[in-house]
């Protein structure tokens, strides 16, 4: 081993984020050095076999000096006598889209060669088991001789996968709150829009016609007046009508008066009697109830799928399923129409997003089997009683 290997760790002692190991290395190091000829070697030795992150080392010329057993644990092998060209396959080394090979140029140890600091490059390694892939963050810096010239380089890396998911499943989660929150908005908007253009037109014009029924001045027209108090007493009706109507947008009075069995088989009459598409239901949900949130959630997602089998499935049956089962409720609902290619599928068509968010939020399952000219199956799995924090 050089001398230039000897100033490893002053670089990068200073780094927290580059993971070199904590003051209790060292003096453990230099507790099991005491009697070594070369004291300081072993002391170098010792911190680099303790870190948890992988440290690999190469000559000026590329040829691994040094590769710890943390780096050949978390690549899946250790030291190989090849070419740079050859790492990013040898080691499976991807670029962070998990497709792409990192090119062999750009690897943070090969860029240190030439005299480069590289610091918190992020990659994907795939282990060539296939073993699920994990991401990886690298640092690597030259190896300078006495007179400052690049003698080698070493590279330091650290498993960040359990990190990244972390981060990945945060960000997730933000996006899905953005888009619940988008999703309320233009509800709010919509309902705002059918309560102006719907009920208040209609009071307004009902208030217009009681107005002008009132006797002013002279003797009434009683012809008049009593038509004028007809059309009035109409409007009201399509307001009283527009406003349930709504209501049940909101929440269908039918959820609450015959339960989730009983508002599908309601939804299925109305809508299904005038269509081509014959419905065939099927329930076993037992004699309780579920939660209103999980009732209104199976309701909310079967209206929205059903919806899709008459508008765009082309189909001639569909099949609805619902049952219960010791920790869950399963609705399937299947029909035998176009269907899709699943890995064009962009998941604002037809709803189907909204469905996934809604069994999401319950801490369901949510999953689509189709194919194109086979058919569409939707099936959610919901807990019996939804997670506390979603009440």
């Amino acid at each position: 081993m050089n001398e230039s290997y000897f100033r490893l760790p002053s670089y990068f002692s200073d780094s927290r984020d580059a993971g070199v190991a904590a003051d209790d290395v060292v003096a453990m190091a230099m507790q099991n050095s005491h009697s070594e000829p070369d004291g300081r070697a072993t002391i170098l030795q010792t911190i680099v076999d303790s870190l948890a992150d992988g440290l690999a080392a190469v000559d000026r010329d590329g040829r691994f000096i040094q590769f710890n057993p943390s780096g050949a644990a978390i690549l899946g092998r250790g030291p190989v006598d090849a070419p740079s060209e050859t790492w990013p396959e040898t080691y499976g080394l991807y670029r962070p889209d998990g497709r792409t090979p990192f090119p062999h140029q750009e690897l943070p140890l090969v860029r240190a060669l030439s005299g480069e600091h590289v610091g918190n490059v992020e990659m994907i390694h795939r282990p060539p088991d296939g073993s699920p892939q994990r991401w990886l963050r690298v640092t690597a810096a030259p190896l300078l001789d006495d007179d400052g010239r690049p003698d080698g380089a070493v590279v330091l890396f650290r498993d960040e996968t359990e990190n990244k998911q972390t981060q990945l499943a945060l960000d997730a989660e933000r996006r899905f709150l953005r888009h619940l929150i988008q999703i309320q908005d233009r509800d709010r908007q919509l309902t705002a829009y059918d309560l102006h253009d719907g009920i208040v037109q209609l009071m307004t014009a009902a208030l217009l016609h009681l107005g002008a029924a009132e006797p002013i001045g002279a003797r009434p027209n009683e012809a008049k007046r009593a038509e004028q108090l007809e059309t009035a007493t109409d409007l009201l009706r399509q307001a009283i009508d527009e406003a349930r109507r709504l209501i049940g947008g909101l929440r269908p009075p039918a959820l609450d008066e015959l339960g989730v069995v009983g508002a599908l088989t309601t939804f299925l009459d109305d809508h299904f009697a005038q269509s081509d598409v014959a419905a065939e239901f099927r329930h076993d949900v037992g004699s309780e109830r579920p939660a209103p949130l999980v009732e209104s959630t199976i309701f909310r997602i079967a209206q929205e799928a059903l919806t899709n089998v008459v508008r765009h499935a082309q189909a001639k049956h569909v099949r609805i399923d619902l049952r219960r089962e010791e920790e869950h409720f399963e609705l399937s609902i299947r029909d035998d129409g176009l269907g899709f290619d699943p890995a064009d599928r962009d998941r604002r068509r037809f709803g189907l997003r909204g469905m996934e968010e809604r069994t999401r939020l319950l801490g369901g399952d949510f999953r689509v089997v189709t194919e194109p000219g086979r058919g569409t199956q939707i099936i959610v799995r919901l807990p019996i009683e939804p997670a506390p924090e979603t009440e």
